[in-house]
């Protein structure tokens, strides 16, 4: 994700919500479109990739084109190994893989927030710090989780508590020295065009942190601490889920970004309007022979009113596991 006019760390900080689509942009090489393929390649190919393992995909097609979503993980452990097979046999071919909307907050705005922030939309009140509005228990627990991710609590004590959270799972994925799992590296060197959705203004939805209620934030908190204090033994285990493509096992714990993101007012609708233009964007897609991939998060794919629901909207049939 990126901001005009804003530090790279800043930007983190304020938006972490929307990481999850930021953190795929990689530079990747151009290439020819590939000619229209034949109904009996497109049996052939879908054969294929149904028999080998790897992560859940999922198709819709025409006679002459279709479009593969594949739902990526936000990390891996760095020795992580999975079969790519299935991966490489959906790009094989693609004219372009497309990647999500970022998120982004106009000069003005951004640098209000992070040096006057007069509404205090990221930054506590006066007086107050996230730990001070925890209970014994909470206010321990949060400590541990921040001394685990290798940051001092005091770190976070002035952000308001959506943004603590998020920035605490980051660390901790830091510090854990996770990577992603290569899916956008593999369409480089294949040499698939990668492109990127339109950016979304993100300034509406920042006005609307401070009237995230108490439970909401306390949830949002908690999220972060379990996921910091347990993240190499999770992740791990997510990382074998999704290669296996075990959607039952990824749905069980949702990553922190994803949690919080979900429940600041206002970020429900905003993801859904993304979804229906990005699914707009695809059926154009399939007006034009070829194929194109289509890498995001398992929770903006399978999500009510997430991107496949979307498609469906549009009145295309989505192949692919029961979601």
């Amino acid at each position: 994700m990126t901001a005009e006019g804003l530090p790279v760390r800043a930007m983190r900080y304020a938006l972490a919500a929307a990481a999850c689509a930021g953190f795929l942009a990689q530079a990747a090489h151009a290439q020819e479109e590939p000619p229209p393929p034949s109904p009996a390649t497109l049996v052939e190919e879908v054969e294929v990739i149904g028999r080998l393992p790897g992560p859940a995909l999922w198709r819709v097609s025409t006679e002459t084109s279709q479009i593969w979503l594949i739902a990526m993980p936000p990390q891996v452990p760095q020795d992580f190994q999975w079969d790519q097979r299935r991966v490489v046999t959906a790009l094989t071919g693609a004219r372009e893989m497309v990647l999500p909307p970022g998120f982004s907050i106009g000069l003005l705005d951004g640098v209000g927030l992070m040096t006057l922030d007069l509404g205090h939309l990221i930054h506590m009140p006066p007086g107050q710090t996230v730990r001070s509005r925890m209970p014994p228990d909470l206010k321990a627990r949060w400590e541990e989780a921040a001394k685990s991710a290798g940051q001092d609590p005091a770190h976070y004590d002035k952000w308001r508590p959506v943004l603590a959270a998020m920035m605490l799972g980051g660390d901790a994925s830091k510090n854990a020295k996770f990577k992603g799992a290569g899916v956008v590296a593999i369409a480089g060197k294949m040499h698939v065009k990668i492109h990127s959705l339109a950016t979304y203004k993100a300034m509406d939805l920042v006005r609307t942190i401070p009237s995230m209620s108490e439970e909401a934030e306390r949830s949002c908190l908690t999220a972060s601490m379990d996921m910091a204090l347990s993240i190499q033994e999770d992740t791990l285990k997510l990382s074998q889920a999704w290669a296996k493509g075990d959607l039952q096992t990824l749905r069980t714990r949702r990553y922190p970004a994803v949690e919080c993101l979900a429940k600041v007012p206002g970020a429900d609708a905003l993801n859904s309007r993304a979804a229906a233009d990005w699914a707009k964007e695809l059926k154009v897609d399939l007006a034009k022979p070829g194929k194109v991939v289509v890498g995001t998060d398992l929770d903006t794919l399978t999500r009510k009113g997430g991107l496949l629901d979307q498609l469906k909207a549009e009145g295309l049939e989505v192949i692919g596991p029961g979601y």
